[in-house]
């Protein structure tokens, strides 16, 4: 005879109401108020330097060399494997 489901039991934690309504109430009470006035002197703002392209590249995505560099081992590998299988077939 099968036991209870276990659908919803899984590596992730289930958050009850509670849980999440607290967790809503900590972010609310934390952001600042929004103020919508608009400064009666306003001075145009100097937009600061764009970030060096392999500055923003590394920052985003620390792990893309060295995930390319295991394709292309494996993509090596895989084309070696191919010639040798193919002198000793024909």
């Amino acid at each position: 005879m099968p036991g209870k489901s276990r659908h919803g039991r899984g590596k992730h934690h289930q958050q009850t109401k509670k849980s999440k309504a607290i967790q809503r109430q900590a972010i609310t009470k934390a952001a600042p108020p929004i103020q919508n006035e608009i400064p009666a002197k306003a001075t145009p703002a100097v937009a600061p330097p764009p970030p060096k392209a392999a500055e923003a590249t590394t920052a985003r995505y620390p792990y893309v060399a060295g995930e390319l560099k295991r394709i292309g081992i494996l993509a090596a590998i895989i084309i070696v494997v191919l010639i040798i299988l193919s002198v000793i077939i024909s």
